[in-house]
């Protein structure tokens, strides 16, 4: 099964979904494969990311009868126009654990991977779905960190992964020192207790002056690099906290933690699209800046609009800081440890 929404394929679905089930949006920067042994993941990966629009390709190639792993690993690797390979596996047959971790070692650009199968049960399961051995998963575990392969522990993780590796694929950090802007103060704590590579930066004198020109109303802590502007900030002030970070020289990558029920936020389905409406305005920094940053909102339903608008623009939004920050994280040290 086969799934190319645009490029030299000129469009080319071999979904056995009908179109009417299947929202399919199609963006000219797409720049992920999706590899997966399972052509109903490929379906929900397309559904779940369909705003961020990443895929370039999707391949379901099932139990490999006529293709292995390592074959469509090394094809993708040599596309230009391909910067990340996403894959669900389920195993890897005699023989191919060594072709893919060699091809994984070499390989110039990120591979993101999901593995399947890893207790008993679950490798009971797989030889059921695509007659797959799925071997140890320690020794998986091990060869995927020796050879640079970023490993998600759970699906969800995955999706979130390769939304940030694809969204910011031309966004390199120089280091590891983050900052962040939130709106209430458990998502800097949460945050701060996610960090595991990333290190909490320290503001330069220059930024923390700046910021405290913007801090009006003298409610935020300008000393810390995890700033809380309280739901007092209206969209132009938490965005000027924002870019006030963005521009010190100490910061490599930032987070930005919403939580949109603040009256002082065009959040709201009549607001959202407003041309100084926080998302708006988020997205501006993020086509204006270099640095890597990632965007939590943590709400329901209501503020989809809301959401919508940075994903459709580029920008990495979570659900909740832990995915954010945890995201985040993995992209900085793929950048700072293993391609340097």
């Amino acid at each position: 099964m086969y799934y190319a929404p645009e490029g030299t394929t000129k469009g080319l679905n071999t979904l056995f979904i009908e179109e009417k089930r299947l929202e399919i949006k199609h963006s000219g920067y797409s720049n992920t494969v999706l590899l997966t042994q399972s052509g109903a993941l490929a379906v929900t990966a397309i559904d779940k990311l369909r705003n961020n629009r990443l895929f370039k390709s999707v391949v379901s190639f099932g139990n490999k009868y006529d293709v292995k792993t390592s074959d469509l690993v090394a094809y993708f690797e040599q596309e230009d126009s391909v910067d990340i390979i996403a894959l669900y596996l389920e195993g890897l047959d005699a023989g191919e654990g060594r072709q893919f971790f060699e091809l994984a070692r070499k390989a110039g650009k990120p591979l993101i991977v999901y593995k399947s199968g890893r207790t008993e049960a679950g490798a009971r399961a797989a030889a059921s779905h695509t007659a797959s051995m799925s071997g140890s998963y320690d020794v998986f575990k091990a060869a995927c960190l020796q050879s640079g392969v970023i490993l998600a522990e759970n699906i969800e993780d995955h999706y979130d992964f390769v939304k940030a590796f694809s969204l910011l694929a031309h966004k390199i950090p120089e280091s590891n020192r983050v900052a962040g802007v939130v709106n209430a103060g458990f998502e800097s704590t949460v945050g701060a207790d996610e960090l595991k590579n990333l290190c909490q930066a320290q503001l330069t004198e220059n930024t923390i002056s700046r910021l405290n020109a913007i801090n009006k109303y003298g409610l935020v802590d300008t000393s810390s690099p995890f700033l809380d502007v309280t739901p007092m900030a209206d969209d132009r002030m938490y965005c000027d906290f924002v870019e006030a970070i963005l521009e010190d020289e100490n910061v490599d990558c930032v987070f930005v933690a919403i939580v949109p029920h603040a009256v002082t936020l065009k959040t709201i389905p009549d607001t959202c699209r407003d041309n100084d409406s926080l998302a708006n305005l988020l997205v501006q920094l993020s086509k204006k800046y270099d640095k890597p940053m990632v965007v939590s909102v943590n709400a329901g339903r209501y503020y989809q609009d809301f959401v919508s608008i940075m994903e459709e623009n580029g920008l990495p939004v979570y659900g909740n800081i832990r995915s954010a920050i945890k995201s985040l994280d993995r992209f900085v040290t793929y950048h700072t440890t293993h391609r340097r």
